[in-house]
């Protein structure tokens, strides 16, 4: 009887020991904090005791003795005792500090890593710190017009972003010739691997456990996204990163964009073609969370069977892959659509179905 496959990330004595190490340090800190809390209020409460007596040794100094006879009615108060009085604290908020950004020398290249659509990437060392970082250089193909919008929307998006499975921006840093606008720089979390080149050379695929995990956090970025009213718009495995630890994390958001209810007029080229909504196919301009949670479900099928679910070849008629996979449109949801997506898969459902594909046009998934 064969044993239970163990998963490659179950924790070891190793992890259970540094999770103790980790309870122990937050016990510190909050142990600290209170104590922190303790000398303050002592000291708060001493200063007002003080301040208490010497409002009445000064109420006492100013008032007549009581066994003396009252000729004239007692002077006001005189003002250089109001302006003795201690002055008024005031209340401060902590405000970010504007400086100027970083030189790319305060890091050390050690090697590249890859060229994407919207920048090249490499792993660097800090200098002062010693970690390890992903050192992007945004892609200036029309530098006479200024930073791309791409690279603006990543660099917006990635700040107001603070999540586990999202990739961190650390900072913004710049080349020593600042005249240049061709050398900024970003910094970025550097993950070991990512799930494209990791499901390419791993002989068998993820075992059920392991791909519920990686959906699990795929769904857990992608859900503080949608809540923060961003689309990312570029999902697929090249852009999933993921450490040795089995954390993932969703990166590359030169597509992601702001969106709203009702949804503004947006571009429907977007999202690599295997991993693209049918509406996009279509040529739809107003569209949502769906065609994110599309790509999902894309990315889950690629997690089950180690290969795209849709791989589309032809884009000229890119609907081809999505029906011959599910199923003919009928006629009333042909009735929906505009005149030439009508036309298209109409001609498409015509068309004889892939030879390895089920009755129901289903990809044969292995059970999970």
């Amino acid at each position: 009887m064969s044993s239970k496959a163990k998963s490659r990330w179950e924790d070891d004595e190793d992890d259970a020991a540094l999770e103790a190490q980790r309870k122990k340090e937050k016990e510190e800190k909050k142990r600290l904090k209170i104590e922190k809390q303790r000398k303050a209020d002592e000291a708060a409460l001493r200063l007002k005791q003080q301040q208490e007596s010497q409002s009445q040794h000064q109420a006492q100094e100013s008032e007549p003795p009581t066994k003396r006879r009252k000729l004239s009615p007692s002077p006001p108060a005189s003002p250089v005792l109001q302006a003795e009085l201690p002055p008024a604290k005031l209340l401060r908020f902590p405000a970010p500090d504007w400086k100027k950004c970083r030189s790319v020398e305060d890091y050390e290249k050690l090697n590249d890593i890859e060229e994407g659509a919207y920048g090249w990437v490499s792993r660097a060392k800090d200098s002062k710190t010693g970690q390890v970082v992903a050192l992007k250089r945004l892609k200036m193909d029309n530098a006479n017009d200024g930073v791309p919008v791409t690279g603006l929307r990543e660099i917006q998006t990635l700040m107001d972003c603070e999540h586990i499975n999202i990739v961190a921006l650390r900072e913004v840093v710049v080349g020593e010739d600042t005249r240049k606008i061709e050398n900024i720089f970003l910094v970025l979390d550097f993950l070991e691997h990512d799930l494209k080149t990791l499901l390419e050379d791993m002989p068998e695929p993820f075992l059920p456990s392991e791909t519920k995990t990686l959906l699990s956090q795929l769904v857990s970025g992608i859900s503080y996204l949608h809540s923060n009213w961003i689309l990312h718009r570029d999902l697929k495995t090249s852009n999933l990163l993921l450490n040795n630890r089995g954390v993932l994390k969703i990166a590359d958001f030169g597509m992601a964009r702001y969106f709203g209810d009702p949804s503004p007029k947006m571009t429907q080229l977007v999202v690599t073609l295997w991993y693209r909504a049918p509406e996009l196919l279509l040529g739809a301009t107003h569209y949502g969370r769906a065609v994110d949670m599309w790509s999902i479900g894309c990315i889950f099928g690629e997690l089950l069977h180690k290969d795209a679910l849709l791989p589309g070849k032809k884009r000229s008629r890119p609907a081809i892959p999505h029906l011959r996979t599910l199923r003919d449109p009928n006629r009333e949801q042909l009735a929906v659509l505009p005149t030439a997506p009508q036309r298209a898969l109409a001609q498409t459902a015509q068309e004889p179905r892939s030879a390895g594909l089920g009755a129901a046009g289903q990809v044969p998934f292995p059970d999970c």
